[in-house]
């Protein structure tokens, strides 16, 4: 697991490029569903989900933070999400 230093606000999508490789532990600024906004700031990656999942529940920040994909690890079929 690494901690993401100096990480700047992005939109999710942002985020998940900018990781492509690793799980990132994103904390969530700003949902809005009517806009279709989704802001947060990564703040750690790792290779694993499980990794990052632990980290969340023994810090207490689960209700704060989200984990999201990078690219590459998506899974896709035929070229579709």
């Amino acid at each position: 697991m690494s901690k993401i230093e100096n990480a700047k606000e992005m939109i999710f999508v942002r985020i998940v490029e900018e990781y492509p490789d690793e799980y990132i532990l994103v904390k969530i600024i700003e949902i809005d569903h009517e806009k279709g906004r989704k802001i947060g700031l990564a703040i750690y990656t790792a290779s694993s989900w499980e990794e990052l999942h632990t980290y969340a529940e023994k810090e207490g920040i689960t209700q704060d933070t989200i984990i999201l994909t990078g690219l590459n690890l998506m899974p896709v079929l035929g070229g579709l999400l």
